[in-house]
């Protein structure tokens, strides 16, 4: 997780001043943590290949706004390539056919 140069460098500027009230805190064994804060209003129509309504524009993972963890992105990121695969395929054995 990534956050603003902004809120890392008040951070760090709070910690040292708290530092001089309560000494150690700013310790390289000082750890840190933050909520990590996501917006899941986004959702996408796709099928059951993760294929959205334009044809050949699949989505996955949190672009789909499906998945809230790495299991689940990556669930949705194996069905996006197996149905390019499954396009593929079709696409070659229609040329074949021509």
């Amino acid at each position: 997780m990534a956050l603003p140069h902004r809120i890392v460098m008040d951070i760090i500027e709070g910690l040292e001043t708290l530092n001089e009230i309560i000494p150690g805190v700013t310790s390289d064994s000082t750890l840190l943590y933050a909520p990590e804060v996501k917006f899941y209003a986004m959702h996408l129509n796709v099928d059951r290949q993760m294929e959205t309504s334009i044809k050949n524009l699949f989505a996955a993972e949190d672009g789909a706004g499906l998945s809230r963890d790495i299991v689940n992105a990556a669930a949705t990121g194996i069905m996006a390539a197996e149905g390019i695969i499954m396009r593929e395929k079709t696409v070659n054995a229609e040329q074949r056919e021509t």
